[in-house]
C-alpha cells in the first residue's frame, strides 16, 4: 500500500494504517496525509497527468485511468457540464487517488481473479459538499450504483461515500451472498466515524473456488415476469424480440391461466442489473400489462469458447461450454448450421451431428 501511494509522485503523500479495535473488532484504519490543507479542486487531465507518471504497474494504472473518469463522467452528467470541464472537488483530493490506485494495487498484489459484494448500505441524513448541503446518499452514490442492491441502513450519516461506490462497482459484481469458497484470510476495514447500529468495518473475504469452480461463475441477475391476456400472438412475438434485441439475457414464455378464466401467459426476462430500467421501460412501452415483479437471482454459468469447425467444405462455429477446464457441452450455433444445411442440402439434424463429432475431434 505504502508502496502504491509513494508511486504517485504527489509531493508529501503518506499514509499510515494503525491498528484499531472497533466493537470489538480488531482492524486497519487507513489515513492518507499530505497534499494542501485546502484540496483543490482537480479535473481529469490533472489526475490523469498525475497518473501517467506514477511509478505503478500497467495494470493499476490503466484501471485507475478508467475508475477516475468513469467518475468524471457522472460528475459530469450531475453539474451539466462537459467531462473536460468538471472538477472534482472533495473527490478529486489526494484522499480519491489514495483509495483507488490503492486499491488496485493490493488486489493485484494478493492476485485477486473476481470481487463479489452484497448489499450496499447507504445510510441516511445529511452529508456537506463542495455545492452545499447533500441527502444521503449523495447524488453520485446513487448514480455510481445503478443496478446495484442497496439499503439505507440504520446509520444517521454517510455509510457508502461515492469513491466507495465507484470501487465496489469497478472491482466487482453484486451477490446475494458469500460465493462457494475456502476461506484463507479474512481482514477488517474501520471507518472513522462511530456507529450506533454496529461496528463501522468493511469486512474482505478472500478465498479459494471450490472444485471445479472458477472465477466469474457466479454473478447477480434479475428476473422481470409479467402475465399478459389481452395481446396478440403478432404483439407477444414481437415484444419478445425486443427484449432479446435490447440486451436481455434470456427472455421465454410461459403458459398462464388469469383471471375471470383467461388463457393467458407469462413473461420472464432475465437481465444484467445494469439493464434493467431499460427493459422495463420497454416492457410498459411495448406491452398491455400494467405492472411486473422483480428478483434478484444468482447464476452460474460454464466457461465459454468458441471454435470453428468444417462440415463437406462448409466453416460454422461451435459453442464449447467448460467447467474446471474440461469440455462438457458442445453446441454448434443454430443459425449457421441451417445455413449450411440448406447450402448443402442436407437435413439440418445431419448438419448438427456432423458439427459436433467434428468439434469433439478438435479437443
Amino acid at each position: 500500500m505504502r508502496r502504491a501511494v509513494c508511486g504517485l509522485g504527489v509531493e508529501g503523500v503518506s499514509v499510515e494504517l494503525p491498528e484499531v479495535v472497533v466493537g470489538g473488532l480488531t482492524a486497519r484504519r487507513l489515513i492518507a496525509h499530505g497534499g494542501a490543507q485546502e484540496p483543490p479542486a482537480r479535473n481529469l487531465a490533472s489526475l490523469l497527468e498525475i497518473l501517467s507518471s506514477a511509478t505503478v504497474s500497467e495494470g493499476v494504472r490503466s484501471r485507475a485511468m478508467s475508475t477516475l473518469g468513469r467518475l468524471a463522467g457522472v460528475e459530469a452528467a450531475l453539474h451539466g457540464v462537459s467531462v473536460d470541464r468538471v472538477h472534482l472537488h472533495e473527490l478529486g483530493a489526494v484522499d480519491t487517488l489514495v483509495d483507488v490506485v490503492g486499491a488496485f494495487a493490493l488486489l493485484e498484489h494478493l492476485a485477486v481473479d473476481s470481487v463479489t459484494f452484497g448489499p450496499v448500505p447507504l445510510g441516511s441524513g445529511v452529508v456537506s459538499t463542495a455545492h452545499g448541503v447533500m441527502p444521503v446518499p449523495a447524488p453520485a452514490t446513487l448514480e455510481l450504483l445503478r443496478g446495484v442492491p442497496v439499503t439505507a441502513g440504520p446509520e444517521t450519516f454517510e455509510t457508502t461515500t461515492p469513491t466507495g461506490a465507484l470501487l465496489l462497482t469497478e472491482l466487482g459484481a453484486p451477490s446475494l451472498g458469500l460465493p462457494l469458497m475456502i476461506v484463507e484470510a479474512v481482514g477488517y476495514g474501520a471507518g472513522a466515524r462511530e456507529a450506533l447500529h454496529g461496528p463501522n468495518v468493511l469486512r474482505a473475504v478472500v478465498g479459494a473456488a471450490v472444485g471445479a469452480q472458477t472465477p466469474g461463475e457466479y454473478d447477480a441477475v434479475v428476473a422481470l415476469a409479467t402475465t399478459i391476456d389481452d395481446a396478440t400472438a403478432e404483439v407477444l412475438g414481437h415484444l419478445h424480440g425486443l427484449m432479446l434485441d435490447a440486451g436481455a439475457l434470456d427472455a421465454w414464455w410461459t403458459p398462464a391461466f388469469m383471471k375471470k378464466g383467461r388463457p393467458g401467459v407469462e413473461l420472464t426476462v432475465l437481465s444484467a442489473p445494469g439493464d434493467e430500467t431499460r427493459l422495463v421501460e420497454l416492457l410498459f412501452r411495448h406491452s398491455t400489462t400494467f405492472g411486473l415483479r422483480r428478483q434478484l437471482q444468482q447464476r452460474r454459468v460454464l466457461e465459454r469458447r468458441w471454435v470453428t469447425v468444417g462440415v463437406e467444405g462448409e466453416l460454422l462455429r461451435v459453442k464449447l461450454g467448460l467447467m474446471g477446464g474440461e469440455v462438457v457441452t458442445v453446441s454448434p450455433e443454430f443459425d449457421e448450421a441451417a445455413e449450411v444445411a440448406q447450402r448443402l442440402g442436407r437435413p439440418l439434424k445431419d448438419v448438427l451431428a456432423l458439427a459436433t463429432a467434428e468439434a469433439r475431434l478438435s479437443l
